[in-house]
């Protein structure tokens, strides 16, 4: 099963006084929860531009990038190819992956076109996975745009609340740009809506990795569709930190990260808990439930783990300054903070005030202080600003901070470290990469 644990900053409040504390909520596998896995099948739908500035090595790439899911998947896969330009056109229509010879060379046929109707190709590529949907499968849209939408349907919120309904159907939407002429709110807001994940790459050379990233996510996914209810005394105000989305009429149930081997789905919330002045020695200030899904022995069922609770002594000012400060939750934190400093940074960057840029990625990386990884990607940022390239820095620094809200943790993560060699060892979607956009390599 499931194991669900709350661990807080310090695990006491202060006596007497308001007070602000973190609490972080972890689900990960229990012991032997991997070898007892059954994995689900794919239905998958790989979406992909072929506008005009897709020509050469980009589309080459994108193609390249398909056709290695396509020899990744198994028989019982299902499987459908749609390319689109000023209009979409189906490939591959949906089936199962049998003839892999013959979906590859219509993959190979695929030639650049004109503009860019990204509604369409998307629309159409759900409509694709829509005919093969079922309960039984993990049913997900993977869209490619190098471009803005420029044809049909561009309205961002219109587009993303189509994402959100077909996610309450059951079809997911993940999404990779490429290079720095797409627009990012857009895509990010498609794959936040769309319960997915967002990816790009800063070149043709650097589109693998993340088509890479998401196949590993989907095959050893073994817990999906996990949503975090909480609930807090009267006096008790809690906040989520993440960027998860919340479940539609219910504000404090959210979407976490589907779970695959090898890693944690967290969340960091503000508590800002009043004392009752009770006579209590200790304080519930927290409780959570996790509902999710699994396949075991060819079934899929529904599980629900929880109540998880935090309960907090009552202390003095002196005997509560005398407890450390939890590690991990401390470098949870920070990873927050540096997401919400690169927003501001980015938010900057489009204004053209630099100097507010480089002063707020200064203070990031004192933020940052031990956490190795933290300062080698905004040392990555730093570059773009001292070029002063607007749209390279407001990519990175988007696609960063939204990565540090929505990652899956390693379960055997060691946060002050970062070696290049230790993150290549782990699974593609377990990578702490430094740069977003650029391939990893040793």
């Amino acid at each position: 099963m499931i194991n669900l644990e709350i661990k807080a900053q310090r695990p006491a409040i202060i006596q007497g006084y308001e007070n602000e504390i973190y609490a972080l909520v972890k689900a990960s596998a229990s012991e032997n929860m991997n070898e007892k896995r059954d994995s689900l099948p794919l239905n998958l739908s790989i979406v992909i531009d072929r506008s005009g500035s897709m020509a050469g090595p980009p589309l080459e790439e994108a193609k390249k990038s398909a056709a290695y899911i396509v020899g990744k998947m198994r028989e019982i896969d299902t499987i459908s190819i749609v390319a689109y330009d000023h209009s979409a056109k189906v490939v591959v229509p949906s089936q199962k992956v049998e003839n892999k010879g013959a979906i590859n060379a219509a993959i190979n046929m695929i030639v650049e076109g004109g503009s860019t109707n990204l509604h369409q190709g998307w629309l159409l590529g759900a409509e694709e996975v829509a005919k093969n949907k079922s309960s039984q499968s993990l049913n997900r849209v993977l869209l490619l745009s190098d471009g803005n939408a420029n044809q049909g349907e561009t309205s961002e919120n219109v587009i993303s609340d189509q994402c959100s309904q077909l996610a309450r159907e059951g079809v997911i939407t993940s999404t990779y740009g490429l290079g720095y002429g797409f627009n990012e709110d857009l895509m990010i807001n498609m794959a936040r809506s769309g319960l997915g994940q967002s990816y790009y790459g800063e070149t043709a050379d650097d589109l693998f990795d993340p088509f890479q990233e998401e196949f590993d996510l989907l095959i050893n996914t073994f817990a999906w569709n996990l949503k975090l209810d909480v609930e807090a005394p009267d006096f008790v105000k809690f906040e989520l930190l993440n960027k998860y989305k919340a479940e539609e009429n219910k504000p404090s149930c959210w979407h976490l990260s589907d779970l695959a081997e090898g890693g944690e789905a967290w969340a960091l919330f503000r508590l800002k808990i009043k004392d009752p002045e009770n006579t209590a020695k200790n304080l519930e200030v927290l409780r959570c439930n996790l509902n999710f899904q699994t396949k075991l022995n060819e079934e899929v069922k529904n599980n629900k783990v929880g109540p998880a609770k935090l309960i907090l002594d009552r202390l003095s000012p002196s005997a509560f300054n005398a407890i450390a400060e939890d590690e991990e939750v401390k470098r949870r934190l920070d990873e927050i903070m540096v997401a919400d400093m690169q927003d501001r940074a980015r938010r900057a960057a489009l204004d053209g005030d630099w100097n507010r840029v480089n002063a707020l990625l200064n203070e990031s990386k004192g933020l940052a202080g031990s956490n190795e990884w933290l300062s080698h990607s905004l040392g990555e940022l730093q570059k773009f600003a001292m070029e002063r390239k607007t749209e390279h820095f407001s990519k990175e620094a988007m696609y960063s901070a939204d990565k540090m809200r929505r990652r899956l943790s390693s379960s055997d993560e060691i946060h002050a470290s970062y070696e290049v060699s230790d993150e290549l060892d782990k699974r593609a979607y377990l990578r702490r990469k430094i740069s977003r956009g650029k391939r990893m390599s040793r």
